[in-house]
């Protein structure tokens, strides 16, 4: 950084600090502060691999999540609040109760464990065709497999 995006003045001292990541970590970045007015400037590099880093130390930690960690992890995985809650088949007002800091609604343990893997296989929902199981009425047979090669497919 060259000069004060608020002043202009271009003498900014250089710390490195931790600073707060969207309420779920910490994380150590570089800090100006402009010497004339004050202006504070926060960043860090490669912010798309914190962001996974991140977002993969919460999936994998014991503890329930929080409010934050779960719109944390929504975010990460690219979901609107209105989109998580019809993929999940909750009401919008439920995920504003899990994500609510003053009073919380926890998750269910088993969506919560959805939650966890879809964030640990950084594969979309989509991309599994999840966003439509379970959305029509069965009326199909049973699929039928045959083998090629050592392969099984449904045929």
């Amino acid at each position: 950084m060259r000069k004060c995006l608020e002043c202009g003045h271009r003498e900014l001292l250089r710390a490195t600090k931790k600073i707060d990541f969207n309420g779920v970590a910490l994380v150590e970045g570089v800090v100006y502060t402009c010497k004339a007015c004050g202006a504070r400037y926060e960043g860090f590099s490669h912010v798309e691999e914190l962001s996974r880093a991140v977002a993969k130390h919460i999936a994998r930690g014991e503890e329930r999540l929080s409010p934050a960690e779960i719109r944390y992890l929504r975010k990460y995985l690219e979901y609107s609040s209105k989109d998580f809650a019809e993929f999940l088949g909750v009401t919008l007002e439920t995920v504003y109760r899990w994500e609510s800091p003053n009073s919380p609604k926890p998750m269910k343990l088993a969506t919560e464990k959805l939650l966890r893997y879809m964030t640990l296989v950084d594969v979309p929902a989509g991309d599994y065709g999840l966003d439509r199981a379970g959305t029509r009425k069965k009326t199909s047979p049973p699929p039928i497999f045959t083998e090629d090669d050592g392969r099984w497919k449904a045929a």
